[in-house]
C-alpha cells in the first residue's frame, strides 16, 4: 500500500473489516464439523452393523463421502470468508481512502476525498454493540459506494470527516477574494457615505 501512497499523503488508519462478520461461516464450520464427526461414530463397525445390518459394503463409501462433505463445506463457506476477510484492507490518508482487496490478485479502490459529496455513517444496534458500522460515500455523479464493516467505527468516521472537511476547506481558503463594487471602482469611504446619504 505505501507504493500507491501520493506526495505528502500520510496513512492514519489501516485495518481490516470488524472481525464479526467471521462469526456465522466459522460457526457453519464447526457445526460441519460436529455433524461430520456424530456421523462418523454412526459409521464405525460396530454402531453400523446394529443400526444397519447387512449393508457393510456401504459403510467405507459412505465414510468416504462424509468426509468429503465436511471438506467441500469448509472450502466453500467458511475458509472462503476467511481468506476473503484477510485480503481485505482499508486504509484512511489525508487524502484518499483505499480499500484492497485479494491475497494474490489484489484490486484497489481509491476514492479520492475530493470526490465526495457527502460522508454518511450509518450503524445498526448489532454493530453498535461490538463497536463497527458502515459509512456510505455519495459520490460524484451521485454514486452511492458502501464500505461495510468498518471497525473501531466512531475513530474512523471521526478522522474521515476531519481530512474531508480539510480537503474542501483548502481549496477555498487558496481563492483569492473578489473584491467588492467599492473596491473595484476605486470610491473611498467618505464617497461611499455620501452617495448612501444622496440616495
Amino acid at each position: 500500500m505505501r507504493k500507491l501512497l501520493l506526495e505528502h499523503e500520510q496513512v492514519h488508519i489501516s485495518n481490516r473489516p470488524h472481525s464479526r462478520i467471521l462469526l456465522w461461516p466459522i460457526s457453519v464450520g464447526l457445526m460441519a464439523v460436529m455433524v461430520g464427526s456424530a456421523a462418523l461414530e454412526k459409521l464405525q463397525p460396530h454402531t453400523f452393523s446394529e443400526w444397519a445390518p447387512g449393508a457393510e459394503p456401504l459403510r467405507e463409501p459412505l465414510m468416504v463421502c462424509v468426509l468429503v462433505l465436511v471438506v467441500l463445506v469448509w472450502l466453500f463457506y467458511p475458509l472462503r470468508r476467511v481468506l476473503r476477510w484477510t485480503g481485505t484492507k482499508y486504509v484512511l490518508t489525508n487524502q484518499r481512502l483505499l480499500v484492497r482487496k485479494g491475497l494474490m490478485g489484489r484490486r484497489f479502490q481509491v476514492r479520492a476525498l475530493t470526490q465526495i459529496k457527502e460522508l454518511r455513517p450509518v450503524q445498526n444496534w448489532r454493530q453498535r454493540m461490538v463497536g463497527s458500522g458502515d459509512l456510505e460515500l455519495l459520490m460524484h455523479p451521485d454514486t452511492v459506494v458502501v464500505i461495510p464493516e468498518i471497525p473501531h467505527w466512531n475513530e474512523f468516521i471521526k478522522d474521515a470527516q476531519q481530512f474531508w472537511a480539510t480537503e474542501f476547506r483548502e481549496p477555498m481558503q487558496q481563492t483569492p477574494r473578489e473584491r467588492d463594487y467599492a473596491g473595484v471602482v476605486g470610491m473611498s469611504e467618505k464617497e461611499q457615505r455620501k452617495l448612501g446619504r444622496d440616495h
